[in-house]
């Protein structure tokens, strides 16, 4: 079965990714609170670490006082979408670098900042990217992590609901797929030797048709419906900390919460 990493490095597909992150208006809600935890100095040397098609990079860079950003990913097709739009529209400081999140192309101690963003589920070895991370980074550096969120698991129903999670989402993004808790991204920072400073959870709370502007939302949908064939329990907690839909015809209304941690550690 064809997943998603495989479909990163197909161009059609990384276009259309690309025209609905230009779209999302989460994403754009997420900047300014992503420039705040990175906290520039100025002429900072900064890596987007999956940078895809370069939809972060690009507002990111305006808030560059001096310095560059290079933008890492190992799928050539959202790098060559990105690189069409940085023809049209260049982005200040900013370089593409193809590389895979386990083994960056770069020296040790060269980076002042590091960000990755909506790409943490997708990596197939948290702790060893935790590290190279660490490594690129000079003293002082900081490291910040966006990505969607778990809820905190409070018992063991919790607990299999991320495991349904994550076992349906693997069905279409590939078996290494992994939603965190914010706790969760706060613990491999602390194993890779980074001190959090921030941990900041983004509720957006949704009322609408369709899944369009929601990270991954077609599969979140597959997810809502997963559900519907699980005991009453486990259904209703979904519903309560999550989302429910109702489907009529074509036409799907969502109405719930959708959360998005920000997390970010300094190297020791």
């Amino acid at each position: 079965m064809e997943n998603d990493k495989t479909r990163f490095k197909d161009y059609s597909h990384a276009l259309e990714y690309d025209r609905k992150a230009a779209k999302s208006d989460i994403r754009a809600q997420l900047v300014p609170k992503l420039v705040e935890a990175l906290d520039f100095r100025g002429n900072d040397y900064v890596l987007d670490l999956a940078t895809g098609t370069g939809r972060f990079a690009r507002p990111v860079a305006q808030h560059l006082r001096g310095g560059k950003i290079i933008g890492l990913d190992e799928a050539f097709a959202m790098l060559r979408v990105g690189q069409e739009q940085t023809e049209k529209e260049p982005i200040p400081g900013f370089l593409a670098a193809a590389g895979t999140a386990e083994a960056f192309p770069f020296r040790d101690r060269v980076f002042d900042r590091v960000f990755t963003v909506f790409a943490l589920h997708h990596f197939g070895n948290p702790p060893l990217m935790m590290r190279e991370v660490h490594r690129v980074l000079k003293p002082g550096g900081r490291f910040a992590i966006l990505d969607p969120v778990v809820a905190t698991a409070e018992d063991s129903l919790d607990e299999a609901i991320h495991d349904l999670i994550n076992q349906i989402f693997r069905r279409g993004h590939g078996e290494n797929f992994h939603y965190h808790s914010a706790e969760d991204i706060q613990d491999l920072l602390g194993r890779a030797g980074f001190e959090v400073r921030r941990a900041d959870l983004h509720v957006f709370s949704i009322d609408q048709e369709g899944m369009e502007g929601i990270p991954t939302g077609r599969h979140w949908l597959e997810v809502a419906e997963q559900m519907q064939n699980e005991s009453p329990e486990i259904k209703r907690r979904f519903e309560e900390k999550y989302f429910r839909y109702e489907k009529k015809g074509d036409k799907v209304h969502v109405r719930g919460n959708f959360v998005c941690a920000l997390v970010s550690g300094e190297k020791r």
